[in-house]
């Protein structure tokens, strides 16, 4: 049943797409919990036929009003069950690659998570991106996306709205 609601969840968010709006970033305070936090207003759907495919998501820091690159999220559909030692492979315009190991425990949940790290990161923000391959690393499936043109610049966006610091203020909730 939960792979039902993942399946669906990611088939609804793939079907509205909003890759065509400019990455922003938006920062919000809970009053609550008193934390800050901040989210990117795009996500990367890889997916071809909306039943299998993955989504790949830029995490934020933000502490006191300052926001910092955190990590990646990549939620998979269709690409074996469970999760664990799985690998993320960007490969750019001019056919240079960043290979990447997720640090994840096992989960069956289709979460996986990505650390970049000083050349990793300037590579995927200077330069498009061609195509992305995600390889779970307990079954060996695999699910390769070329990006559409549109597509190519999520990256580089992301930085650009980080470089800008003009955060678009929100509610937590």
């Amino acid at each position: 049943m939960k792979k039902l609601i993942s399946c669906i969840l990611v088939i609804i968010s793939l079907s509205a797409k909003s890759q065509d709006s400019a990455y922003t970033i938006k920062v919000c305070k809970d009053a609550m919990a008193d934390k800050e936090y901040a989210f990117g207003s795009k996500v990367l759907y890889c997916s071809d036929n909306d039943k299998d495919g993955f989504t790949v998501r830029i995490s934020w820091n933000n502490k006191k009003g300052i926001v910092s690159y955190s990590g990646l999220s990549v939620h998979s559909v269709g690409i074996g069950d469970c999760q664990e030692n799985d690998e993320l492979i960007v490969l750019m315009e001019d056919d240079t690659k960043v290979t990447l190991k997720s640090w994840q425990e096992f989960n069956c949940k289709g979460n996986s998570y990505f650390d970049l790290r000083g050349r990793e990161f300037n590579n995927l923000n200077t330069k498009k991106i061609k195509a992305v391959r995600f390889t779970n690393g307990r079954s060996y499936e695999s699910f390769t996306y070329k990006l559409k043109p549109n597509e190519q610049s999520f990256f580089i966006e992301a930085k650009t709205a980080l470089d800008s610091k003009d955060y678009k203020q929100g509610d937590c909730n």
